[in-house]
């Protein structure tokens, strides 16, 4: 008898582990088949006040306004209310050209801005018809830096980028953003002549996403 109870004890104490896996599994699939993923893509002009700074000359800096239009693909993944996911930008300059580069040049500040390039991490909420969220991630400006007095060079340079958004939804697939982005690029590896010079920029974006 003691050893039919041992055995039926046994037994129980299996199959409520076997139970609880089950249910385990059960969630697990429950919660993957709710967290939906969809890819998008969008297009938005975007205006920037970029600084090139010089530290080696004293900090010297000057500023420019870069207009341009952005190019954006992304993914993302909706639990619930929240969302996550990744996405990619370009941002091509209309008119980079620094005005303070036109005659001597203080080596190596950047002195014509082509592209910023963006790869980032995206984390929001859904609130009714908007949708709000945080960027970080990793960036390069592009474009033609200063090597002596009176000569140029193609190059770049990279570092942190972080933004904040919203989006209002328009229909079931497009939606309405707006974004302001900073950048902090100080990696000098990419820069002409093995010189260095930081990059700051503030940017304002807004434009139109669709899913797909």
């Amino acid at each position: 008898m003691a050893a039919l109870s041992a055995g039926g004890k046994k037994e129980g104490l299996t199959m409520g582990i076997q139970s609880k896996a089950i249910a385990a599994a059960i969630g697990i699939a429950c919660a993957t088949s709710a967290a939906q993923a969809e890819g998008y893509w969008g297009v938005a002009l975007d205006v920037s006040k970029a600084t090139s700074e010089v530290p080696s000359f004293g900090n010297y800096e000057h500023d420019k306004i870069v207009p341009g239009i952005a190019v954006v693909l992304g993914n993302r993944i909706n639990s619930g209310n929240f969302f996550y996911g990744y996405e990619a930008s370009a941002s091509i300059t209309l008119n980079g050209d620094f005005d303070e580069c036109s005659g001597f040049n203080p080596a190596p500040a950047l002195c014509k801005q082509a592209a910023n390039l963006r790869v980032v991490g995206v984390v929001g909420q859904q609130m009714g018809e908007y949708d709000v969220y945080g960027k970080l991630g990793y960036g390069a400006v592009f474009g033609d830096f200063a090597v002596s007095p009176f000569s140029v060079d193609s190059g770049n340079v990279k570092g942190l980028t972080i933004g904040l958004g919203t989006s209002r939804q328009l229909n079931d697939a497009t939606k309405l953003f707006g974004e302001v982005i900073y950048d902090a690029y100080r990696n000098s590896g990419g820069q002409p002549g093995g010189y260095v010079s930081n990059y700051d920029s503030i940017n304002l974006r807004l434009g139109v996403m669709r899913s797909f």
